[in-house]
C-alpha cells in the first residue's frame, strides 16, 4: 500500500488528538475527585455505584430508625421506672396503713397520699414523647386514660413495628394494657390504688392488706414488660453497630468504585504527557518535509 504524506499527517492528528483525549479525561478525574464522571467512562462500574448508593441510602433509613427506635425505647423505659416507684410507694404505704395499730387519722393522711399517686400514675400512662402517646398503640394523638375513670380506659393495643434492617422488624411501643392492666384485670394498677384509698379511709384492714398483694402481682407484670422493653432496646442497639459497619463496608467499595486513585491517575497524566510530547516531536519531523524544501 502506498503511504502518501497526506495519510501520514492525519495519522499523525489522529494520535494526537488521542492522546490529548487521554490527557484531558485524567485531569478530569483529578479535578472532580471521581474515576467515574458519566456512564461511558466505564458502565459496569457505573452499574455496581448506582448499586452501592442504593444500598448506603436505605442503610441510611435504617440507622434513623434505629436512632428512634432507642429513643422510643428509652423513653417507655423511664416512664416504667416512673410507674414502678409510683407502685412500690404506694405498696410500702400500705404495709404501714394494714397495721393494727394506725390510727383513722394516720391511714387518712395514707389515703390522701395514695390518691396523689393515683393521679401521677394517670400522668404517666397518658405521656407523650414526641407529640404522642406512649402507651396508646397507634392511637397516638388520643390519650389512653380518663383521670377520673381510668380503671375503665381501654387502650389501643396495636403495635408499632420500625424496620431496623433487611427482614427485621421490631415493636418499639409498649400498650398501657401490658403496663397497667385490662379492665377486667384484678390487678390492675388504678383499680387497686382507688380501692386503697377507698379502704384506708373505711378503716378496711382486710382490704388494705389485700391491696398489697395486688400490688405486688401488678409490679411483677410490669418487671416482665420492663425486661422485654430492655431486651427490645439492646437487639436495637447490636443493629445499630451492624448498620454502622455495613455501612463502612459499602462505602468503601462505592469509594473504590467511584473515586479517582490520584497518585495512579497522576503518573497517567505524567505519562500521558510525555507521550503527547513525544507525539509532538515526531510529527515535527513528519510535517516538516515538503515539495518545496526539496526544490530549495
Amino acid at each position: 500500500m502506498r503511504v502518501t504524506q497526506n495519510m501520514m499527517n492525519s495519522q499523525m492528528m489522529r494520535n494526537l488528538n488521542r492522546n490529548n483525549v487521554r490527557m484531558d479525561n485524567y485531569q478530569e478525574m483529578l479535578a472532580s475527585g471521581k474515576r467515574l464522571n458519566k456512564p461511558s467512562d466505564d458502565p459496569v462500574g457505573v452499574g455496581y455505584a448506582m448499586r452501592y448508593s442504593a444500598q448506603i441510602d436505605r442503610i441510611d433509613q435504617y440507622k434513623r430508625n434505629v436512632d428512634d427506635g432507642i429513643s422510643n425505647l428509652d423513653m417507655t423505659d423511664t416512664l416504667l421506672n416512673q410507674a414502678n416507684a409510683l407502685l412500690q410507694r404506694a405498696g410500702e404505704l400500705a404495709v404501714r396503713g394494714a397495721t393494727d395499730s394506725m390510727s383513722i387519722e394516720s391511714r387518712n393522711s395514707i389515703a390522701s397520699e395514695i390518691h396523689h399517686l393515683y393521679e401521677q400514675l394517670v400522668t404517666t400512662g397518658n405521656s407523650q414523647f414526641n407529640g404522642r402517646y406512649v402507651f396508646n398503640g397507634q392511637k397516638t394523638d388520643v390519650p389512653p386514660y380518663d383521670p377520673l375513670t381510668a380503671e375503665l380506659s381501654t387502650t389501643d393495643t396495636a403495635s408499632i413495628n420500625f424496620m431496623m434492617s433487611e427482614g427485621v422488624s421490631i415493636q418499639i411501643n409498649m400498650t398501657g394494657n401490658r403496663v397497667f392492666g385490662e379492665t377486667t384485670d384484678t390487678d390492675n394498677a388504678f383499680a387497686v390504688l382507688k380501692q386503697l384509698e377507698a379502704d384506708l379511709k373505711a378503716n378496711n384492714t382486710a382490704g388494705i392488706r389485700s391491696a398489697i398483694t395486688k400490688l405486688d402481682t401488678r409490679m411483677n407484670k410490669m418487671h416482665q414488660e420492663w425486661s422485654d422493653i430492655g431486651a427490645r432496646m439492646n437487639r436495637t442497639e447490636l443493629l445499630g453497630n451492624r448498620l454502622a459497619d455495613f455501612d463502612l463496608n459499602v462505602t468503601k467499595l462505592l469509594s473504590d468504585t467511584v473515586d479517582t486513585d490520584v497518585a495512579a491517575t497522576i503518573m497517567n497524566l505524567k505519562m500521558a504527557e510525555a507521550v503527547q510530547r513525544a507525539s509532538l516531536e515526531t510529527g515535527a519531523r513528519i510535517i516538516q518535509p515538503s515539495l518545496v524544501d526539496f526544490l530549495r
